[in-house]
């Protein structure tokens, strides 16, 4: 029964030789081939030791290698304990090239137009006139009627109408009747909604529209933008879109005010979600994940915004991983400034 306790003690001794041993090879500087540069706690990276040690939580400090340290040279880099960003739940993604799609939201109106209407019919009045003085033997009769047909062209253009618009009006030669009255069950009525100054360079003639109303739940309009006022209204900075929607059950009233989303295709860019920005007021910082918990602050040029993605025009690479969660979290006090400090002593 005494032998027991005799074999484990030996045992231990052992065990502890070993581990001596490991340690002294660790401390030597390689391990796996790699070299060991000093000891770092794994809640403060400022404490350092040659040899390894514990902090006074009574955690080991983790060893740094040669090559880790290289990584962590690049500029706005700093490390994080890879068992903190697990507690702090941190999510990244890549980068990738994404189809856009940005919805503008707006609120519009239906409404008559007996402007535009006679507007028309001006138009089509001077064309037929135009076209009759083109045989004349008056010049003067012909100058005077291509002046009009000018002028009435023009103030189509005013009221948002393209050239191909304007065309085409003159090729079926009869005013749009929706713009007085509506053409019925299963017709189209005209909604005419505010775009604002912001939103005004991604808008065209064309782009889909979704539309609803606060009476009438669950029921969905959908037409396309026919023109856009070239003229903004001083007043609310914004321009009015003129959209053709269907009414298929003839649901809809003059006067009443729908909720309007024109959905506007961005294309294919480079992009990463909305939710990796950290906007520090003077710049807009992602985190990028190294592995092994090296993160590295990144200053970044955006562009165009989806719903959810925001275009990244520099900063970033395509297949980086950005923090997506977490990342206000991370940007403690001393690791965020240091990591600035190295972003814009790295600037030329």
């Amino acid at each position: 029964m005494k032998r027991i306790p005799i074999v484990l003690a030996v045992a231990l001794l052992g065990l502890s030789a070993c581990a001596r041993r490991n340690a002294s090879s660790d401390s030597g500087g390689a391990k796996g081939g790699r070299k060991i540069l000093f000891y770092r706690s794994p809640m403060d990276p400022k404490q350092t030791s040659p040899a390894p040690a514990k902090d006074s939580m009574g955690m080991d400090f983790v060893p740094v290698y040669a090559d880790e340290q290289a990584a962590s040279e690049e500029p706005g880099s700093f490390r994080v304990p890879e068992g903190r960003l697990q507690l702090i739940g941190v999510k990244t993604e890549p980068a990738e090239r994404r189809e856009l799609i940005r919805t503008i939201r707006t609120v519009g109106r239906i409404a008559y137009d007996p402007e535009l209407y006679r507007t028309q019919e001006e138009y089509l009045a001077a064309l037929s006139a135009e076209r009759k003085a083109r045989g004349s033997s008056l010049a003067d009769s012909d100058r005077r009627a291509r002046s009009l047909l000018g002028s009435s062209r023009l103030r189509l253009r005013l009221l948002g109408l393209t050239d191909e618009q304007i065309d085409a009006l003159g090729a079926s030669g009869k005013p749009d009747a929706g713009l007085l009255l509506s053409s019925g069950k299963g017709g189209a009525l005209w909604l005419y909604a505010d775009v604002y100054e912001s939103d005004l360079p991604w808008v065209r003639a064309g782009q889909s529209v979704e539309a609803s109303a606060e009476a009438l739940p669950g029921e969905v309009f959908r037409g396309a933008i026919s023109s856009i006022d070239p003229v903004l209204d001083p007043k609310t900075r914004s321009a009015r879109a003129r959209i053709k929607v269907s009414d298929p059950g003839g649901l809809l009233r003059p006067g009443m005010y729908l909720d309007a989303d024109i959905r506007v295709d961005l294309g294919r860019r480079l992009a990463i979600s909305r939710a990796a920005v950290v906007d520090t007021g003077l710049r807009q910082v992602v985190f990028i994940d190294r592995g092994g918990g090296l993160l590295v602050a990144r200053q970044v040029e955006l562009g165009a915004r989806s719903d959810d993605w925001v275009e990244a025009r520099k900063g970033i690479s395509e297949g980086d991983r950005v923090v997506t969660s977490g990342n206000f979290l991370i940007d403690s006090e001393s690791n965020l400034k240091q990591a600035l400090a190295g972003m814009d002593q790295a600037a030329p």
